[in-house]
């Protein structure tokens, strides 16, 4: 095996077909290396997960201690101390009264099992009609079938659509998009009237939930709903008997400047679902936290919530929450990267908001995107046929920086959005120097892209 992969060669189905990967060996702190001895800063922790970087003894520690003692136990038959002392960091600090915990691999299995733990909820609640979701768009939930179809992309359809379900779908807090200004009052407006159009004309009595992600993760580059939204949307739910799950997979464990995204918008969810940074990419977990009265009355009903993976609750994925979390406490992390996040974004606007094809820079706390324009005027994305996002992307990792695109976010099709989300972790000169190969890159691309 030579220092790139590229498709057919080897035995692995790799996702791209056409670009050669580099083959990784190790990992410090906020970098990459490959075989070739090449260094990487991962400015987006893979797909928004490295929180507390690479090579963090503590958390391997935690991990290998839980490893030697047990390493998995099903769900069913037995819990451990790690999961019931991760449950208890969840809850104690969960906004309102989330106060029970459920673990499992992935976001998509997580979004999965609180859209049907709703869907018990309202059946044993004696109200079968309740099972609809409303969504938003643009927006993500994770590609296991349902999470894909309450995930504002169309152009999974193309593939996927005969195996989707019907999901009522309402537009996003958007502001570089906002179709009213200002984004603060009438905009605010506008997206809780969609959703109070949407259960006027689905009918309350049909609605299970609202399934939002508490900020846009990489499908908008980190838009932030306006100041009160959340908690009109909580009172609409509560006045027509509709839960609501706050999919925090990637803006919650601090991603986003607190410990839950949800902090920062005084609302309290019914349902949260965690992913990603809660592991640090050191095991596969995911959780769903609920409220004791909503499990009663499965308990009482059923007696049993009818949901189940091989691994839930397994004890070796759950040391590394626990490892993450420790951490992030022990050295105050998601304090620090707040300025340090701040700071990134700064250094964003000064260096790219006047560039000819970056309409905006966004995001909160350690999350940042950078929308593609080709006119900065009228907004008008760049024409997809041209693949800006994947051209770029090459362009960066050739240069040493790792990053995250998304496209589609305008209409389903058109639309590119940079994503840099580096380990909350990083410092200041780490943050520059990954600015630095970021203008180089950026530059280079560009250079080649307006001949195109």
């Amino acid at each position: 095996m030579g220092h790139e992969v590229k498709y057919p060669e080897g035995h692995v189905l790799l996702r791209k077909f056409h670009d050669p990967l580099p083959v990784v060996d190790r990992g410090e702190g906020v970098y990459l290396f490959d075989t070739s001895g090449k260094r990487y800063i991962d400015g987006s922790c893979g797909a928004l997960v490295t929180s507390v970087g690479y090579g963090n003894k503590e958390v391997i520690d935690v991990i290998s201690e839980q490893l030697a003692r047990v390493p998995y136990v099903n769900g069913n038959h037995f819990t451990s101390a790690a999961c019931e002392e991760l449950a208890a960091l969840l809850c104690e600090r969960a906004p309102g009264r989330l106060d029970r915990a459920f673990f499992l691999s992935s976001g998509s299995e997580a979004i999965e099992a609180g859209i049907k733990f709703v869907r018990q909820y309202f059946v044993d609640a004696g109200k079968p009609a309740k099972h609809k979701v409303i969504a938003r768009t643009p927006g993500y939930h994770g590609n296991t079938l349902f999470a894909l179809s309450a995930s504002g992309r169309p152009r999974y359809k193309k593939f996927f659509g005969p195996l989707l379900s019907e999901v009522v779908m309402i537009p996003t807090p958007y502001e570089y998009r906002s179709p009213v200004q200002p984004y603060e009052g009438a905009g605010e407006d506008y997206y809780v009237a969609a959703l109070d159009e949407a259960i006027r004309r689905e009918g309350a009595h049909t609605i299970a939930c609202v399934l939002m992600e508490t900020v846009s993760g990489t499908s908008t580059g980190g838009s932030c709903a306006p100041k009160n939204y959340f908690r009109r949307v909580q009172k609409l739910c509560r006045d027509n008997d509709i839960l609501m799950i706050a999919d925090e997979v990637l803006c919650g464990v601090g991603r986003t400047g607190t410990f839950y995204a949800a902090d920062q918008e005084s609302f309290e969810p019914d349902v949260m679902i965690l992913g990603k940074g809660l592991n640090g990419g050191y095991a596969p977990l995911s959780a769903m936290l609920t409220r004791t009265d909503l499990v009663d009355v499965i308990a009482q009903a059923s007696g049993s919530y009818m949901h189940a993976q091989t691994y839930i609750n397994t004890p070796s994925s759950i040391a590394a929450g626990l490892g993450v979390i420790r951490y992030l406490d022990r050295h105050r992390v998601i304090e620090k990267s707040r300025d340090t996040g701040d700071y990134l974004r700064a250094e964003l606007k000064k260096h790219f908001a006047g560039h000819p094809v970056v309409g905006h820079v966004g995001g909160r706390g350690m999350l940042a995107g950078l929308e593609l324009v080709s006119n900065k005027a009228t907004k008008a994305p760049i024409p997809r046929a041209l693949k800006a996002s994947e051209t770029l992307n090459r362009m960066l990792l050739s240069k040493g920086l790792v990053s995250w695109f998304n496209t589609g976010q305008v209409d389903g099709t058109e639309g590119d959005v940079l994503v840099l989300g580096p380990p909350l972790t990083i410092k200041r000169a780490e943050v520059d120097e990954l600015i630095a190969i970021l203008r180089d890159g950026f530059d280079a691309w560009y250079a080649a892209f307006s001949k195109s």
